[in-house]
């Protein structure tokens, strides 16, 4: 059992930090009075309150260790972020992560049950169905109508279901050798070539065409993606989608929660901006710190204030890419590591669009579908859910990772819609325009029959430190040799990088990437 007054003290503190962060003040002007700055370095220092950073915390929290959390921004969750439009209080917004598999994510799937979040079926799971629809050169059809009434030039014996088709291609042309590597017929190892290399040497243009234009994605696609990263490796069937009534944000946020009651000894601080680490003549690392402000869900440096040290004796770096190029340490500057660091993985953008309505009208449209698929700007379409209290309606009217730069131009003009308080995730009315007019033409109806939403709001996390929705393996990486490598750059030093960038496992599109690396880096701590 707890101590009590423990237990009290950190729900206490963490519940004054959040009401002071959602009204913009800074949280290391509080953290003077909380914890005024230690005389003794910390046994763990952790870089970033992202879900590979909340996990490293939540799980170090019984070692009797004393562990200081730092966060940029004034938000527990990093790219979990969990909203609600106006009037839809029941129906959890994800601007980032919204759903887990469990069979493929079992330390997901473990820890939401030990956190006791209530973990229930995704219901728009993880597509494609029978009935979903697909708007491609021009035409539409079912899922189930594609071997038919796709308009490609298709050989034969590619009409056949989508599923079976990204199947042929990996069961035909590849075979395991005797080292256990996926080597394409020719030789060639699937992690040294391109995706585009291995279809052209063994498909027609028409069939690799279709197989890009009916994915709701594109960037596991192209000459920048490692051949293994997305070529299906055993025959497809059905999963089961889970996702938790809390919201994903809740998953980081808990495991915070959990970390400052098992001890007194632990911290955590806000708008705490990790700019350098140097080791002194102890050999413990001098952290170096500016502090920043967040206004209207933007975090900045705040320049005129002088930057604040601390001290660790081992570093968990669970920060994005894009935050680790910027960080001023040895250990990243050595040629192998920086070549991995910038190019051994590909940095991917992505952007949701979410629509709220009144009521749920897309659902008694003639091509209504719980799931569609275009090559519009807007790729996939998900009938997001309907609250059991208003009966108001969230449309997912876009998920795509091939235009967010059209979407961030169209919100540079008109005027803004209600979101959520969030300036990064406004939407304006001729971006909203925009959106209705590619969800118009995919289900055949006149613009004017798409009504403009009551809000809106669109995702895209581009802004540093996180940069990133997430990323895929570039081709001629050994990524088993990147993973050891880049959890622990430096030999001479206990600083690890956590999370799930360089996830050997595959895993670097989905937060099980980085618990997977966390787990290997508590061994070592």
């Amino acid at each position: 059992m707890h101590d009590s007054k423990m237990v009290n003290k950190h729900s206490v503190i963490l519940v004054v930090l959040f009401v002071l962060n959602f009204l913009g003040i800074p949280a290391y002007q509080f953290g003077k009075y909380i914890d005024p700055v230690p005389s003794t370095c910390d046994d763990v220092a952790i870089i970033g309150a992202g879900a590979s950073g909340s996990y490293a915390a939540w799980r170090l929290r019984h070692r009797n260790l004393k562990i200081s959390m730092y966060e940029y921004s004034n938000r527990i969750g990093g790219r979990c972020y969990t909203v609600q439009l106006p009037g839809i209080p029941d129906v959890n917004v994800e601007l980032g992560p919204m759903r887990f598999i469990p069979e493929d994510h079992p330390l997901m799937n473990k820890t939401a049950y030990d956190l006791g979040l209530n973990v229930i079926d995704f219901r728009i799971g993880y597509g494609p169905f029978p009935d979903s629809l697909y708007y491609l050169r021009g035409t539409h059809m079912e899922y189930n109508q594609l071997p038919v009434k796709a308009p490609y030039n298709l050989p034969a014996e590619n009409r056949v279901d989508l599923k079976l088709l990204n199947w042929n291609v990996f069961n035909n042309f590849t075979f395991t050798d005797q080292n256990g590597i996926l080597t394409s017929v020719d030789g060639v190892p699937l992690k040294k070539q391109s995706w585009e290399m291995y279809m052209n040497k063994f498909l027609d243009m028409e069939t690799i065409q279709y197989i890009r234009d009916s994915s709701g994605f594109k960037s596991w696609f192209g000459p920048e993606v490692a051949a293994e990263e997305d070529i299906p490796r055993q025959y497809p069937r059905p999963k089961v989608v889970k996702t938790v009534k809390e919201g994903f944000q809740a998953f980081p946020q808990r495991m915070v929660v959990d970390f400052l009651q098992a001890s007194a000894k632990h911290n955590f601080y806000y708008h705490s901006h990790l700019r350098s680490i140097r080791k002194n003549v102890k050999g413990d690392y001098v952290l170096k710190f500016q502090p920043t402000q967040t206004r209207n869900g933007i975090t900045t440096d705040i320049k005129n204030l002088p930057a604040t040290e601390r001290c660790a004796k081992k570093v968990l770096l669970a920060i994005p890419k894009l935050g680790l190029e910027n960080l001023d340490w040895d250990g990243l500057r050595q040629e192998k590591v920086q070549n991995y660091l910038k190019n051994s993985v590909k940095t991917v953008l992505a952007s949701k669009i979410y629509f709220g309505y009144d009521h749920a009208w897309w659902r008694h449209i003639p091509l209504a579908t719980t799931y569609a698929v275009s090559m519009t700007p807007l790729r996939q379409t998900y009938d997001y859910g309907i609250s059991n209290t208003t009966f108001k309606g969230v449309l997912n009217t876009a998920y795509t990772d091939a235009d967010t730069k059209l979407w961030k131009e169209a919100i540079k003009t008109g005027k803004f819609l209600p979101g959520f308080g969030d300036n990064h995730f406004r939407m304006t009315d001729d971006s909203v325009d925009l959106a209705r007019k590619f969800y118009a033409e995919i289900f055949k109806m006149p613009q004017a029959n798409v009504p403009r939403p009551t809000s809106a709001v669109l995702s895209v996390f581009d802004m540093y430190p996180i940069g990133a929705s997430w990323y895929t393996w570039r081709p001629g990486y050994d990524w088993d040799e990147v993973e050891t490598c880049m959890t622990k750059p430096s030999a001479r030093d206990d600083v690890y990088i956590v999370g799930n960038i360089f996830s050997a496992s595959g895993q670097s599109d989905w937060l099980e990437g980085g618990m997977e690396i966390v787990e290997k880096v508590i061994k070592l701590i």
